[in-house]
């Protein structure tokens, strides 16, 4: 009998999140399947649709609602993998949020090129 040894790997990290905007919170709020809002994310940012991504409600500085959109290291190949979203004691999260300009064609993958 054959011992198979697993490897494992590094934990995914995220390298940054989108605030999104108002209008695109109300769309994906229409959807409620998880697998259709993030699909919808990707397309519309130009993310490779085998990265990870996660989706956070979160409250901002003024108490509004609204959601991140939160873009990982890690292109999967089958199966999109189980992620954490890291933050400290107090709820801040490890990682730095963006506001983009909606009226732009925004594609996430240029950017982490560069």
């Amino acid at each position: 009998m054959n011992t198979i040894k697993f490897i494992p790997r590094d934990p995914i990290k995220p390298i940054f999140a989108i605030k999104i905007s108002p209008t695109l919170n109300k769309v994906l709020d229409t959807l409620t399947d998880e697998e259709e809002r993030l699909n919808l994310i990707k397309i519309v940012f130009g993310i490779n649709p085998k990265r990870v991504v996660g989706l956070k409600n979160v409250l901002d500085e003024n108490k509004n609602n609204g959601t991140i959109v939160i873009i990982y290291d890690y292109i999967y190949e089958k199966i999109m993998p189980k992620y954490d979203i890291p933050c400290d004691d107090n709820g801040f999260f490890k990682f730095k949020i963006y506001d983009m300009d909606f009226n732009t064609d925004i594609n996430i993958e240029n950017l982490l090129k560069k």
